[in-house]
């Protein structure tokens, strides 16, 4: 099935920021890999959307429109630097972001942990209970995929961490 690049306009089954055809030149610059066959590039450019897309807390403004399938567009949104950015546009950055992460999905990359994180070395029930945790209690069965998240650097203007909200914008 043939991605569904949004246009800006909010489409409510937009798929992809990005086409094949772009993602390919994109790769082919930067040294990204992604599968030869074409439907399993559609699928990891998908999947690669999907991760852009769960920084959508960390984006300025809102959505454009209530039933768009994508983060992008959005009403309101300025990128880190306090410049405007146009409701009807998607930055150049969602698609090369999607690149990036498209080539970690279509390496086979299980970028989504699916389980807690935790790997029990030892668990005793006695009274107290005592848990032990191989390597600090972490599988490593989460992926940042830094490559994809530097490309968003510019837009992503509000970002929880540790316990603390940062907003950039204008004054």
């Amino acid at each position: 099935m043939a991605l569904i690049v949004e246009n800006g306009t909010g489409l409510a089954n937009a798929d992809a920021y990005i086409s094949l055809v772009d993602a390919r030149i994109y790769a082919a610059a930067y040294g990204y890999t992604l599968p030869v066959d074409d439907t399993l590039a559609e699928v990891a450019i998908r999947q690669g959307t999907q991760y852009i897309d769960m920084q959508e807390s960390c984006f300025g403004g809102a959505r454009l429109v209530q039933d768009q399938s994508l983060s992008w567009p959005r009403l309101g949104a300025v990128n880190a630097y306090g410049f405007d950015i146009a409701s009807d546009s998607i930055p150049l950055q969602l698609g090369y972001a999607s690149v990036a992460a498209a080539a970690e999905f279509g390496a086979g990359t299980d970028v989504r942990a699916t389980d807690d994180g935790k790997s029990i070395a030892s668990e005793e029930v006695t009274g107290a209970v005592a848990v032990s945790y191989f390597n600090n209690g972490k599988t490593g069965g989460t992926v940042t995929i830094t490559k994809a998240l530097d490309a968003l650097k510019s837009l992503l203007v509000t970002c929880a961490n540790n316990g603390f909200e940062f907003r950039v914008g204008r004054g």
